[in-house]
């Protein structure tokens, strides 16, 4: 955040968040979850640039900081991570297991408080996720 206000570009944040995390728990068990964690990290990684951060909040929540992107930018970087997880099922004992995200998006100019950020991308994500839903 402070390079974006030092050098008044936008940046952006992406909260990402598995839908049906607890089921696939549930039902496969925690390696089984574990390994769609890791499969989603794994995608997230491959497909950001070498500037951008990218960190798991806990459970099943990821956070990744896209530097010098602005909102639309941000917004076609997390359809198209949505799109690579859910296109690369993880097979867990012989079964096919869809990974399904939701993320939300927020653009920062650095002047705001991190939390605030965070909370707003979060907020996003939660309406993304009303809307794939249809909750």
């Amino acid at each position: 955040m402070s390079q974006a206000d030092r050098y008044g570009h936008d940046s952006s944040v992406v909260y990402i968040d598995l839908n049906d995390f607890k089921e696939i728990n549930d039902t496969y068990g925690h390696s089984a979850g574990d390994k769609a964690l890791k499969h989603v990290a794994d995608v997230i990684l491959a497909n950001i640039r070498d500037s951008d951060v990218v960190g798991r909040f806990g459970g099943d929540e990821f956070g990744i900081i896209l530097d010098k992107s602005n909102a639309d930018k941000a917004r076609e970087k997390a359809e198209m991570l949505r799109r690579a997880i859910l296109s690369s099922p993880r097979v867990w004992n012989d079964t096919r297991i869809d990974v399904h995200v939701a993320f939300g998006v927020y653009t920062f100019s650095g002047t705001e408080d991190a939390g605030h950020a965070l909370a707003a991308a979060d907020r996003d994500m939660y309406a993304h996720k009303r809307v794939t839903k249809g909750i």
